[in-house]
């Protein structure tokens, strides 16, 4: 199956939608645990997740401005 330029680039803009609001996420569940003042359940893998999830974010809607 032959993807063209637009498929590809309506489907990195729309993993990079998913993976932004995933990092979202994360930050407001881990804010919302520390004003509830419950721990935070490993914060260092949290953060790095989060991290990984907005560079990846980024990277694919990088890659998508490209090829248009």
């Amino acid at each position: 199956m032959i993807f063209s330029r637009a498929m590809a680039y309506a489907c990195l803009t729309v993993l990079a939608g998913v993976l932004a609001v995933v990092a979202a996420l994360m930050i407001l569940l881990t804010i919302a645990q520390v004003v509830r003042g419950e721990a935070v359940p490993e914060p260092v893998a949290r953060a790095v997740g989060t991290v990984i999830a907005a560079g990846l974010a980024l990277l694919c809607r990088a890659v998508a401005k490209r090829l248009v």
